[in-house]
């Protein structure tokens, strides 16, 4: 049987899917123009079957529809979730590789312990022994420069230089203290103090003073009293008492102020090295020239036969007999009279305090001077950064203040290796590097320091790093390189490597 559609089942007639939809205005005027135009039976019968047709159709594209738009949109999540965690990785990665790259300091290829040893005694030694030879050299050179310098100083009246003292290779120190009645005082002060020092991690300035007599009205005491006369109302054993005074503008301090100036040091310094050699360069078949014009004494040697050794005589001002101030070159203008403190003697005799509580034979020194050899190669390949040697001298000494001592038995070359390899990389990424001497409590018991050192706050060596982006990212470079190329420069050193002969002609 056929049944017809009335105006009420129209009205309730599912809802198309969107762009099928029909407006109610559009449903009203249908329905009116149905009821006018008085449409046949028939007509409407098959108008029917068509609408039921449609309807489901239409109910299943509605379906489909909605499924498609859910699965669309879990889909979407699902992608923004992925591109979210991807983009999280990268950047944690970029901030890994900004650290510490793609090599891991305790997964570097490093030879075993023979090996090292081997590599060690034949190529690390064999170097050490031309260095010897070259310092022997150096020391007597040096010596007769310095004798020179000193006798030019003393007939113009100028600073007072004492005898030269070879700190490391190529390194000698000369100390300078102004004449009678003049004296030098010491302000101390660290990277912790201003902001000035920001590049300086331990340093001082040092004023020039005047000591006058306090006059006490005895003839013996006046300016212009004889040196010869004898007092009998004094004690030969009564000490003049003296007033320091500070001496504003004196000999080689900036203008208006009692400081000495590193600059005005530098320019005096490289003069009277000038002078020197020109009255004893007869004696010598080789030319002496300065390779630095901002270093005091930044010599370099070359022999008519081409080979050249560079070298430092560097005036320094004594804190004491362990402890000196010196000139660090390409300084800032407003850190002209900060001079830098240097440890080094003391830093040798806490080494050699450590030295002796660890088992004979010890790889303490080995491993220091396969990470010196390794470091050494690495600047001759990339150029110098802000890495230097006595940085990794301070790890090491870190290391056997923390150690137990029968760790460093010789066949543990290796792995005491992989650790000071491990722990410079460490104190690269969180850029900080303290001191080994100032403000360390575990020093105390092996090395008496003065109470200025040991109640200080702790020095970061690093600092440097900390202010300046472009540093860090040079000495990061520079040793994620030196780790890469470990094992390569360990084979490229070795007597039998065809290579081995480059590096000798390039002087490194």
């Amino acid at each position: 049987e056929r049944q017809e559609i009335t105006r009420e089942d129209i009205q309730t007639e599912p809802i198309r899917p969107q762009g099928q939809q029909q407006k109610p205005e559009e449903m009203e005027d249908f329905s009116s123009k149905e009821e006018a135009s008085s449409l046949s039976e028939g007509h409407i019968k098959v108008s029917e079957n068509e609408t039921s047709e449609k309807v489901i159709t239409d109910s299943g594209e509605d379906y489909l529809w909605y499924i498609w738009n859910t699965f669309s949109i879990i889909s979407m999540i699902r992608f923004f979730k992925k591109y979210l965690r991807k983009n999280s990785q990268m950047k944690q990665g970029e901030a890994r590789t900004s650290f510490s790259g793609t090599c891991i300091a305790g997964e570097v290829s490093l030879p075993d312990s023979d090996t090292l040893q081997s590599f060690h005694s034949k190529c690390v030694q064999a170097s050490s022994n031309k260095k010897w030879r070259e310092d022997e050299f150096l020391e007597g050179f040096a010596t007769q420069m310095v004798e020179t310098m000193r006798a030019i100083c003393d007939r113009n009246g100028g600073m007072v230089i004492g005898d030269c003292q070879m700190l490391d290779a190529c390194d000698i120190i000369v100390p300078i203290t102004p004449p009678e009645p003049y004296s030098f005082q010491y302000l101390l002060r660290n990277n912790h103090v201003s902001d000035l020092q920001l590049d300086i991690p331990i340093c001082g300035q040092i004023k020039v003073v005047e000591n006058k007599k306090i006059q006490n009205g005895c003839p013996c005491q006046s300016y212009d009293a004889d040196d010869d006369m004898v007092c009998l109302l004094h004690c030969e054993n009564d000490k003049v008492k003296t007033k320091a005074t500070d001496v504003c503008d004196g000999m080689l301090c900036l203008k208006n102020t009692p400081f000495l100036s590193k600059s005005q040091v530098t320019r005096w310094f490289q003069s009277t090295i000038k002078q020197a050699w020109a009255l004893i360069s007869y004696k010598y078949e080789f030319d002496l020239s300065i390779r630095n014009v901002d270093a005091p004494g930044a010599l370099v040697v070359r022999f008519r036969s081409g080979k050249k050794v560079s070298f430092s005589v560097n005036p320094v001002v004594k804190l004491n007999t362990a402890a000196h101030f010196y000139i660090t070159p390409c300084s800032p203008n407003n850190l002209d009279t900060f001079w830098t403190l240097s440890l080094t003697i003391y830093e040798d005799q806490l080494l050699e305090g450590l030295s002796k509580r660890l088992p004979l034979n010890s790889c303490h020194s080995q491993t220091l001077e396969i990470a010196h050899f390794l470091h050494k190669r690495q600047t001759a390949l990339s150029g110098i950064s802000a890495l230097k040697d006595f940085h990794f001298k301070t790890a090491l000494m870190h290391l056997l203040l923390t150690k137990d001592p029968s760790q460093w038995k010789p066949n543990d070359v290796a792995w005491r290796l992989r650790d000071l390899l491990d722990f410079m990389e460490r104190s690269l990424e969180k850029k900080l590097l303290h001191h080994v001497l100032i403000g360390n409590p575990l020093t105390k018991n092996i090395i008496q320091l003065p109470a200025e050192f040991t109640q200080a706050k702790p020095v970061n060596l690093f600092h440097p790093l900390v202010v300046h982006d472009c540093i860090c990212r040079n000495a990061l470079m520079h040793f994620q390189e030196m780790l890469r190329n470990t094992h390569m420069l360990i084979l490229l050193s070795s007597p039998h490597a065809p290579n081995n002969l480059w590096f000798e002609r390039e002087n490194i």
